[in-house]
């Protein structure tokens, strides 16, 4: 077999597209032309976190040095532990990250790359790969974030993912089988990712979540997700200059010198500047790294071009709009469809189109101890209605509380959009299946909050809904691999 990097590699297939400035930053870390293609062939590998394993073990090592050594920094040094962390946000709320928006797993891929090169500068170990929390496959955390001698040590209101239905196989399949970039990743965010912040809880569930060690491996895990559906599982970015072109900071590189990264550079670190150690998600299995310098560039060529990928609404029935729901007790509405209407979701063709379930709140509560189940067709679902229930679509949490609108300009604050899609399409057509579900059937949508402890902190708490509505898009068709 050819090797991976054998002969010379013309730097400018790499930049093309993404501009020279942007892909510097990334070129800047590897050497001249002569080390490029030796540098990318031994980029750092960003291996699942796991007991049993001497690689692994290395890789907290030095993970564990480097949260130390970023500790004893000086309070003015950017690098520093606690300055690492005001990037994501602080006590008083979210700084600069991205959450709801369409730049989560852009901007919190820049974020990693940087933090990462922290670690290596300060380690001295160039090599250096942040480990990767699997919670579907290791629910339980790596017992060395939880030895109250070692800095990787912080209070947590659980030490394990198990219990929660979020990081399941039954709740992932759906949302990786989804081929749309945006659809995709809005669903990510809003059903691991923010269970899992709150439901391990202390420090990580809350604004200065990136205090804690953990923060960085969960969010390796949420990038290798991205990775995974993107080069593993053969689906597309979106190729929309808009996007692209965003600009992400403010971050600072190894050195301590401000740095940013554009959306569209982003999608290419983990073919240029790390790798991940493949592991399974759900039902999708781990794969084979790839070694040949001929599928390498083929993978490199699609990932870069992307594809012509929108978040297109073919259609949407409103359910309910702004409303005050109280958590204490589920929230039942039916649509109000025509016959034709009511036909056309109810016989979706799967292969084309997607059934989604959009809830958008007007202010996030001011407690996030609880996820919120979705149903269809179940108004007497409550709390002790399990996950297995056949009318059970998903589910999510609130990650970060009373914030409204998008970023705030006079306090340089992002103010987050609280939008959760919860993907129906299975659901319904299980429903039609059973006969439970037929062309003159009213279809409604359940909102079940239920509290990870069972007893909500205030169960006097209202959410403020905004609106709830079901909308159909267009499946996204993979491109030619």
């Amino acid at each position: 077999m050819e090797n991976l990097f054998s002969g010379n590699m013309d730097r400018r297939v790499f930049i093309k597209g993404l501009g020279f400035v942007s892909m510097s930053l990334i070129l800047a870390t590897m050497g001249g032309c002569e080390q490029l293609a030796e540098s990318i062939r031994n980029r750092p590998t960003r291996r699942r976190l796991r007991v049993g394993s001497p690689e692994v073990d290395a890789d907290i090592d030095t993970y564990r040095q480097a949260v130390t050594l970023m500790k004893a920094l000086p309070a003015d040094d950017q690098r520093s532990w606690n300055n690492q962390a005001a990037i994501h946000g602080t006590g008083a709320g979210f700084n600069f990250c991205e959450h709801g928006t369409d730049h989560f797993f852009d901007w919190h891929r820049a974020y990693l790359f940087y933090f990462e090169k922290i670690c290596q500068e300060l380690t001295g170990n160039d090599k250096f790969g942040l480990p990767y929390w699997n919670w579907n496959q290791n629910p339980d955390i790596n017992p060395a974030f939880l030895d109250s001698n070692s800095d990787l040590f912080l209070a947590r209101n659980r030490t394990s993912m198990t219990g929660s239905a979020s990081i399941t196989t039954a709740l992932l399949d759906p949302i990786f089988a989804d081929t749309n970039f945006f659809t995709f990743g809005q669903q990510i965010e809003g059903t691991p990712h923010n269970n899992v912040h709150t439901y391990i809880g202390g420090t990580l569930g809350g604004f200065s979540s990136a205090l804690d060690p953990l923060f960085w491996t969960h969010h390796c895990m949420v990038d290798y997700c991205w990775a995974k559906w993107n080069i593993e599982l053969g689906n597309s970015n979106t190729n929309d200059a808009t996007w692209g072109n965003t600009t992400n900071g403010i971050f600072v590189d190894a050195d301590g010198n401000p740095s940013t990264a554009t959306a569209g550079v982003t999608t290419i670190m983990t073919l240029f500047s790390y790798q991940y150690e493949s592991s399974a998600i759900g039902s999708s299995p781990a794969v084979a790294a790839v070694t040949s310098r001929s599928e390498f560039q083929k993978l490199e060529r699609r990932i870069r071009e992307g594809a012509d990928i929108r978040f297109e609404v073919k259609q949407r029935i409103p359910i309910a709009e702004r409303a005050a729901v109280s958590i204490a007790q589920p929230m039942s509405k039916e649509t109000r469809l025509s016959t034709g209407d009511l036909a056309n979701i109810i016989d979706t063709d799967m292969a084309s189109e997607r059934v989604f379930a959009s809830i958008e709140y007007a202010q996030l509560p001011p407690t996030s101890d609880f996820a919120v189940r979705v149903f269809v067709n179940l108004p007497n679902a409550n709390t002790s209605t399990p996950t297995e229930d056949p009318h059970f679509a998903g589910s999510f949490a609130f990650f970060g509380t009373q914030l409204l609108g998008t970023h705030d300009a006079s306090s340089g604050r992002h103010k987050h959009q609280s939008r959760f899609l919860v993907n129906l399409t299975d659901t319904l057509q299980r429903l039609r299946r059973n006969q439970e579900l037929r062309d003159g059937t009213p279809i409604s949508v359940q909102l079940v909050p239920v509290p990870f402890d069972g007893k909500f902190e205030k169960e006097d708490t209202q959410l403020l809904l905004n609106r709830l509505e079901i909308i159909v898009t267009p499946v996204v068709i993979k491109t030619a691999q």
